[in-house]
């Protein structure tokens, strides 16, 4: 598996991009199969790389943010690297920056090489002042800083794709001295904000006569008062073209750590019998609906909507597959490409006659909910439910760890306050709670991919069919006896 945190799947060329960013992965595309209408059920890092990792909804395994104490990073149900160790396999996972979560919950990897869980008070305290901190890092981004000042080595925003490549490739190169199976989790945060790639990435779509702050990387993302202030900032205060002339540099460097972890397959003589993964935890919105950042809407697609692609050189090529998907449904299509026991108390199923040219690609229904909002989001209702920023929700239960979680009294509250919406081909519905009653929108993707006419009038029976699966489904989620 080979993801990149905050890709979305709008970039990849064979979904129709305008700018050539990903050669690498549209000829894996080709010679395998492209969910092109793949959801999250949670766009935020955690809830999401658990749901695709275990198979199950964020109401099932319990995980709905980033911030979760220590006491709940034990998970309820075995993630795909246990259900595959007991086929044999040895299993792996190695990440930069964003990849902490990997680390921080049971996932049962046998290897780790991984920072340490950013989430956490005491880690943040040892990164030190921001301007010092960055000055310092020029000197630890080797071997020797990683292992003695990890808080600097993953400072977040600093690029690592580079270096984290050859890691990868070297430990590739160990597995492969083995007969025995493997299964490695290679997890980039090159495409995440700020946006900072290696040269030269940040030049290859960026003005350069550019002068604005935001000449290398995203500007005023360095510390965390910045990060809350900006998810509630305006669209005015972002220098967005040259914001998404960045990212689109950083999905190119990524494209091309997947194009050499590919040759690196073929050298080490993997590349016949591996299955390849190309994925992402969640995507990203650039203001399409009045809100930056990530899991923020659940309106649009930017953010729930993922690339998903799986490789397996001993079938057919497939290409573009339109049915929608979930990300809960890759665990059970793995198992069953690799021949294992199908595992128990998962949410998702197995994709595999969508791989066959014959086979019944099942018609699913993808849902999603909005993660937390740090700071009052541009864009959402007047009369939307709302609750404090995230220096209010949050508290340090455990002093000796250090580990940031919610405000157990703000739980049930943040639940209600979410948007949840439901796809179903080409319909989209999504409820929004009020201070009284909720609003409902309904979206037909086939005309309005953008998703920006509410057309549940025109529509009032598709409105109520897709509101009679997303009802049952709130109450679940939330624990409520009726939605509002």
């Amino acid at each position: 598996m080979i993801g990149s945190d905050t890709l979305r799947a709008d970039r990849l060329g064979a979904l129709g991009y305008h700018r050539a960013l990903t050669p690498h992965i549209d000829r894996l595309a080709a010679s395998g199969a492209l969910f092109s209408n793949c959801y999250v059920p949670c766009a935020r890092t955690a809830p999401s790389l658990i749901s695709m990792l275990t198979g199950t909804w964020p109401h099932t395994h319990g995980i709905r943010d980033n911030f979760v104490d220590d006491e709940n990073t034990r998970l309820k149900n075995d993630a795909l690297p246990t259900l595959l160790k007991q086929s044999g396999y040895r299993t792996a996972a190695i990440s930069d920056w964003c990849g902490a979560d990997l680390g921080k919950y049971s996932f049962g990897f046998d290897y780790t090489d991984l920072p340490a869980d950013q989430w956490n008070l005491k880690y943040l305290i040892r990164q030190g002042p921001k301007d010092l901190r960055l000055f310092v890092s020029l000197f630890t981004h080797n071997r020797l800083g990683r292992l003695l000042l990890p808080e600097l080595y993953y400072l977040g925003g600093v690029p690592l794709t580079q270096p984290l490549g050859k890691r990868a490739r070297r430990l590739v190169s160990r597995l492969a001295e083995d007969a025995q199976p493997f299964f490695l989790n290679l997890f980039y945060s090159t495409t995440h904000p700020p946006f900072a790639s290696e040269w030269p990435w940040y030049a290859r779509f960026a003005d350069p006569d550019h002068a604005g702050e935001s000449k290398f990387a995203m500007a005023r993302l360095t510390d965390p008062f910045e990060i809350i202030r900006r998810q509630g900032a305006p669209k005015e205060e972002f220098d967005l073209d040259q914001i998404v002339d960045l990212y689109d540099g950083c999905v190119a460097e990524f494209d091309d750590e997947v194009g050499k972890m590919l040759a690196h397959l073929d050298v080490c003589g993997l590349a016949g019998n591996t299955i390849v993964v190309v994925y992402s935890d969640h995507g990203m919105e650039f203001f399409e609906h009045d809100t930056w950042g990530q899991g923020n809407s659940a309106v649009g697609d930017f953010s729930p909507r993922i690339p998903l692609l799986i490789h397996d050189p001993r079938r057919p090529p497939y290409g573009k597959i339109d049915r929608v998907v979930r990300s809960i449904d890759l665990v059970p299509t793995l198992l069953d490409l690799a021949d294992a026991p199908p595992a128990a108390g998962i949410d998702g199923v197995s994709l595999l006659a969508c791989l066959s040219p014959d086979g019944n690609c099942p018609e699913l229904d993808a849902f999603n909910e909005t993660g937390i909002w740090i700071a009052d989001i541009p864009g959402l209702p007047a009369s939307h439910l709302r609750y404090p920023d995230l220096l209010e929700l949050l508290e340090v239960p455990n002093r000796a760890s250090g580990t940031l979680a919610i405000k157990p009294e703000y739980l049930d509250t943040i639940l209600h306050a979410k948007d949840r919406m439901i796809r179903r081909g080409r319909w989209k519905l999504v409820y929004q709670p009020l201070d009284s009653g909720h609003l409902l929108r309904l979206f037909d993707l086939a005309n309005d991919p953008a998703c920006q006419h509410d057309v549940s009038n025109a529509h009032p029976q598709m409105t109520a069919d897709l509101w009679k699966s997303l009802k049952p489904f709130i109450v679940r989620t939330t624990g409520q006896t009726d939605p509002p």
